[in-house]
């Protein structure tokens, strides 16, 4: 075999265990925190497969604040499921949000002003597993304060296929939010 075809396989071995490893612990296995009480909590998008979810955490009483990413219809850029926006409990108040951009940095950014705006010390946010590593990032580096990630069952297929697709989009997300210094 030629030196450099045999450097190039190497190479490409090399890529591929450090990709599988990349996704391992960004996606299938982030740092995800215990259910505890905080200054407000934050559902990001996809809301409306995690907002049942959301308020059934809101409900234990673990924050007098839920602030819900509102959802943008891609095509018409119509507003939808929002029937939790404005909603009031005895205990918390939902509040809807639409960041620019309509990306989880946009997200990000939200927190970050509402936290400057507030005072908070510690916040929560709501995500799926796949998207944990990335969100707590990405908070982290938009506020001041205490980051905790929560994952939610969105409802998404997690076989074998889901899990493989979400690795592809997620790792790459990752890797491009690490370029991508900054909030």
């Amino acid at each position: 075999m030629r030196p450099w075809l045999t450097t190039l396989i190497a190479t490409v071995l090399a890529a591929l265990v450090t990709w599988v490893a990349v996704s391992l612990d960004v996606v299938v296995d982030p740092r995800v925190d215990e259910v505890a009480p905080v200054d407000a909590a934050y559902v990001i998008g996809p809301v409306e497969t995690r907002i049942e979810e959301a308020l059934a955490v809101m409900d234990t009483g673990v924050a007098p604040v839920l602030l819900a990413t509102t959802s943008v219809n891609a095509d018409t850029g119509e507003h939808y499921a929002t029937d939790h926006c404005r909603l009031r409990t005895a205990t918390y108040r939902v509040e809807c949000v639409l960041p620019e951009p309509y990306t989880t940095r946009g997200e990000a950014r939200v927190l970050g002003a509402r936290v400057a705006e507030h005072g908070w010390d510690r916040v929560a946010v709501m995500t799926s597993m796949p998207h944990a590593a990335r969100t707590r990032m990405l908070m982290e580096r938009c506020t001041g304060a205490e980051v905790l990630v929560w994952t939610t069952d969105d409802g998404t297929d997690r076989g074998v296929r889901g899990w493989v697709r979400a690795a592809v989009y997620q790792s790459g997300a990752w890797v491009k939010a690490q370029l991508l210094r900054g909030c």
